[in-house]
């Protein structure tokens, strides 16, 4: 089962040394939706914390998928 290793972004990086072993790309995809979701949750009430993002690598350190969320409020 392939290995990926994430890192997210949002006002800080956080690496995940170990990574995590996945059946697919669409596994993956889940997950990384999962993760932001979960990280928007904590931090999207912070002051100036507008965009999420998480990259994904294989274990051969090619990006195989990104994922980014932003969230804007507007006053009329």
């Amino acid at each position: 089962m392939p290995r990926y290793l994430v890192t997210t972004y949002d006002g800080i990086t956080v690496s995940d040394p170990g990574g995590i072993e996945l059946p697919d790309l669409d596994a993956l995809a889940i997950v990384l939706r999962q993760t932001l979701s979960a990280i928007m949750h904590d931090e999207g009430g912070r002051p100036g914390r507008n965009e999420f993002w998480a990259d994904a690598h294989n274990e051969c350190g090619e990006r195989v998928m990104t994922a980014r969320v932003s969230l804007s409020v507007a006053v009329p």
